[in-house]
């Protein structure tokens, strides 16, 4: 079988994506006519990443972040040198990179946002395929043991805590979640929400922050890879079953988070 062959599927898979357009699903790097047996899986394909797929002899990654850091005409030299230090591993070894973000994000059931969900374990109201926002009522509870309770589900994912904007004493019984970055408060608002779990990446522009706190809308902060890690993980289960010939591994990218608080 042939990498194109695995893109092929997947992008048939998201009929939601404007691919005239712009999207962000593209080879970054390769030979997509490469004949495989094997297939790495991954959040980002991390140094880590490309050596672990050296030592099982995978030629074929899919990643569902940019590996090679913020496209730019300004990209920082180190960044630069960094992103060709990869690549010089990859040709190396001739692997070829795909990246698999807008179909992954919404594909039902085995996608991220969904299996973010599943992970939370709420029961969460249906979602519109292409949306990254979706809404729970749960069991009545403080913020804070919501936290707790986030923290709890995150660990097997690489992250040892969260923090929280907002009061933590509240009692909420209605949630909306977004998916990695996408988590903009604005956006979440017509779920109507008494607290939200959003991603690191979701708040950088802390006027939202600021917003949340104002209108009482506490804001538990996770990492951007851990709440996405549980889909790619899932990519490794999708593609076993849609082409069993294949051998279709997750890689670890290295993404531990550990928080260290005041004694």
């Amino acid at each position: 079988m042939q990498i194109i062959d695995v893109i092929q599927h997947l992008e048939e898979q998201g009929t939601w994506v404007n691919r005239a357009y712009q999207t962000r699903d593209h080879i970054l790097f390769g030979d997509s006519h490469q004949e495989i047996e094997r297939v790495g899986v991954c959040w980002v394909a991390t140094k880590q990443v490309i050596q672990e797929a050296i030592k099982k002899d995978i030629h074929f990654i899919i990643t569902h972040e940019n590996p090679f850091y913020q496209c730019s005409t300004r990209m920082m030299s180190a960044a630069i040198d960094a992103a060709n230090d990869k690549k010089a591993l990859l040709e190396q070894n001739h692997i070829c990179v795909y990246r698999c973000h807008d179909v992954w994000d919404c594909l039902p059931e085995y996608g991220v946002h969904d299996q973010w969900a599943k992970r939370l374990g709420f029961t969460f109201e249906e979602r519109k395929v292409s949306s990254y926002y979706q809404s729970a009522m749960i069991p009545e509870m403080s913020v804070k043991e919501l936290a707790n309770h986030v923290m709890n589900v995150l660990k097997e994912d690489g992250q040892q805590g969260v923090y929280v904007f907002g009061n933590t004493d509240k009692i909420v019984k209605r949630i909306t979640i977004g998916t990695g970055a996408a988590t903009n408060i604005y956006e979440m608002l017509p779920h109507h929400p008494e607290a939200v779990i959003v991603s690191d990446d979701g708040i950088k522009n802390y006027d939202a922050v600021q917003y949340a706190i104002d209108v009482d809308i506490p804001m538990i902060v996770v990492h951007h890879s851990c709440c996405e890690i549980p889909g790619m993980k899932a990519m490794e289960n999708y593609l076993h079953h849609v082409f069993p010939m294949l051998d279709v591994s997750y890689l670890k990218e290295g993404y531990d988070v550990t928080h260290y608080v005041c004694e």
